[in-house]
């Protein structure tokens, strides 16, 4: 299946990174927090969908990411988007799809795996989830450090630092039934087994993910059933969306 998020540049959007800086004579962007600098009077603050050049420091290697410049300060690159009611199959997907990425950047995308372990290999960088329940509840969860390891460790997941006040760490605990930490996780799809569970491949009918022994949040099962828990309740969410960014990049 071609990678829809494929390390082409696709466009020009009139932006470009001369001498460590963003600058207006077009071309790429050096990454999503680059577009919070004020060079010349120019101050970009518009999110979406923008090509980063020389992706993850490799030379002529560009990709197209979608980048919040709004929440909590922004310069967040978008790797996951899910909606309730969205059109992209999440849950039937194998290894190398995981890998690669798939769907779209103005909807529902997965940005792959390979990219995930590229971004967050370069020093620290920390993740914030934005959610919407069906209740209509709007809220987040953040934390200090996160990062994904690469293909020979099977995207290993470092995550911690959660500091979401009032809420239950849902990667550790679904706040009743304490559970073992997704963190230092490896990750399982369907043809591709890592997890810890005795009773089989928890990917099966439940999408790739981080799992352990099963889990109590994964966002990458089919639409209506991503879930995560909080306090003791399951929620399945209408919206989430996971980004990252490196801890410095506040330019609110």
């Amino acid at each position: 299946m071609a990678n829809l998020i494929s390390l082409v540049v696709l466009v020009s959007l009139g932006i470009v990174l001369v001498d460590g800086e963003c600058q207006t004579n077009g071309g790429p962007i050096d990454n999503c927090c680059c577009l919070g600098y004020n060079n010349n009077n120019y101050n970009v603050k518009s999110s979406g969908v923008y090509t980063i050049g020389n992706f993850c420091g490799v030379k002529c290697s560009n990709a197209r990411v979608y980048c919040d410049t709004t929440s909590g300060g922004g310069g967040w690159t978008v790797i996951q988007r899910r909606q309730d009611g969205g059109n992209v199959e999440f849950e039937a997907r194998d290894w190398v799809e995981y890998e690669d990425g798939f769907g779209d950047l103005t909807g529902e995308f997965w940005l792959g795996l390979r990219s995930m372990n590229c971004l967050t290999s370069q020093g620290n960088w920390e993740l914030r989830i934005d959610y919407q329940l069906k209740n209509g509840t709007k809220s987040y969860l953040h934390y200090k450090q996160f990062a994904v390891g690469t293909a020979e460790d099977q995207y290993q997941l470092t995550i911690s630092g959660f500091d979401s006040v009032g809420l239950t760490d849902p990667f550790v605990s679904d706040g009743s039934h304490p559970r073992l930490s997704l963190n230092r996780t490896r990750f399982t799809s369907r043809d591709r087994d890592n997890d810890n569970s005795p009773h089989g491949n928890c990917a099966d009918g439940d999408g790739g993910w981080w799992y352990n022994r099963c889990s109590t949040i994964e966002f990458n099962d089919d639409h209506g059933e991503f879930y995560m828990t909080l306090d003791g309740i399951r929620h399945y969410p209408v919206f989430v969306e996971m980004k990252v960014r490196p801890p410095d990049c506040n330019w609110s």
